[in-house]
């Protein structure tokens, strides 16, 4: 399948000269670094769109050189807190990282377990006055009512029992359909609009529609500034001979180095035949998710070449970018640098060395975001990390969450939109 280094929109914005007022401000952190990061589920059932990408997912061949570890041990340890749903209403999923499941897998998941294969009724509207919808509904022995609505604005699960339902008696002797139950349970749905749809092909559509919009691999921007250097310009202009020890060692713990040429995993738009963008690079098979990191200094570097233009082609396009500062010192990296309206998360890492200047045993991390993202998990996150397995993946799993955070920013939402409601129409149309 042909996987592209852009997720949204193009290069046109990597090349605008910044302002000088950043559009960044920085996260809120815990001080301490041993502070407990809660990572539990979301409880919500109402969820938002998300962005329609399908890759297969590929696990990497570890190297000798990198220990077998599992990625959640740390957690199951209890270092990090998790949490249970206090029920089986909300998400449902058999995933044992719960903070990694997004919307589109809960809607997967319900639907899974309690309408395909059972009886149900599935009622669309091509047109509305909210655009396509498609609502299935089931209603098991114990009168459990169970609705997924799916919009362009996202979906929404809901349960309710029948005897909250306010429905004469002759109505229940009867018989109460599902579309009658739908008026009572959500008014604001168009019931005329509606109509039922018995194409048994239906169901299996319907689960590989959200399937189709679940993302399971992710392309972070690294680079890296030596003493003295404080904008992305010189950090994208740094060659490969200048990655000192402590650069490499952290590349190291985020990924594994691989082989471009011949690499089957995810390659974020990387060359993987004839070595045009690099020999090497690094890469993290996380949980169920693939990471790959487009590193500045593993990427072409033209000396002549003041814009850095192929190594913006990909850094440029990412949602989220590290930023790997080499003094732990008083010295800020100067957001107003960062030139492209793609990149809407910087992670900054400072090393902060060991015991007489030995090798940094710890991080400090920084997470700036542009103006209107929110806050996302795990909101108790840390100021400073220690250099383990367990601190790498909770921050892979920071950086993860604040990319899925950034869709719902402007340069996104509208897109995404588009593509969700594409979808519903394309869905409706082919099985009405």
């Amino acid at each position: 399948m042909r996987q592209s280094s852009k997720r949204f929109g193009s290069t046109s914005g990597m090349m605008n000269v910044p302002s000088l007022h950043s559009d960044f401000r920085y996260l809120p952190s815990s001080r301490s670094p041993s502070s407990t990061a809660c990572i539990g589920p979301t409880t919500t059932t109402r969820t938002s769109t998300t962005a329609s990408t399908t890759t297969t997912s590929t696990r990497s061949t570890k190297r000798a050189i990198f220990p077998s570890y599992n990625p959640l041990s740390a957690f199951h340890s209890g270092k990090y807190k998790t949490t249970k749903p206090a029920s089986d209403v909300g998400c449902y999923s058999s995933t044992t990282f719960p903070a990694l499941l997004q919307d589109r897998e809960c809607d997967l998941d319900f639907y899974c377990q309690y309408f395909r294969g059972q009886n149900h009724s599935n009622y669309v509207a091509a047109t509305s006055p909210q655009g396509p919808i498609i609502v299935s509904i089931a209603v098991n022995k114990r009168g459990v009512i169970r609705i997924l609505i799916r919009t362009t604005q996202g979906s929404e699960r809901i349960e309710k029992s029948m005897a909250s339902l306010s429905i004469p008696w002759f109505r229940r002797a009867f018989g109460v359909s599902h579309l009658m139950i739908l008026g009572l349970v959500c008014p604001a749905l168009p019931i005329d609009s509606l109509q039922v749809c018995q194409n048994p092909g239906l169901p299996q559509e319907l689960a590989r529609m959200e399937e189709r919009q679940i993302i399971r691999c992710y392309k972070f921007g690294v680079y890296h500034l030596l003493p003295g250097q404080t904008t992305e310009y010189q950090g994208l202009s740094n060659a490969q001979d200048s990655c000192t020890p402590a650069f490499t060692n952290f590349m190291h713990w985020l990924g594994e180095p691989i082989r471009l040429c011949g690499w089957k995993g995810y390659r974020a738009g990387l060359d993987v035949a004839g070595d045009t963008t690099g020999e090497t690079s690094i890469f993290r098979h996380f949980e169920n998710y693939q990471v790959m990191y487009h590193c500045a200094p593993l990427l072409p570097c033209d000396p002549q070449d003041l814009q850095q233009i192929e190594r913006r082609r990909f850094i440029g396009n990412d949602i989220v970018v590290i930023v790997f500062k080499e003094n732990d010192d008083d010295e800020q990296f100067d957001l107003t640098s960062v030139g492209s309206r793609q990149n809407h998360i910087i992670c900054v890492v400072r090393p902060i060395p060991g015991a007489n200047g030995s090798e940094p045993t710890s991080y400090r991390i920084k997470i700036a975001v542009k103006d209107g993202i929110r806050n996302f998990s795990p909101l108790d996150f840390p100021s400073v990390l220690t250099k383990d397995d367990a601190s790498r993946d909770l921050l892979l799993l920071k950086l993860i969450c604040g990319e899925r955070a950034a869709y719902s920013a402007k340069a996104f939402a509208t897109q995404l939109l588009r593509t969700r409601e594409s979808l519903l129409r394309d869905v409706i149309e082919s099985y009405r």
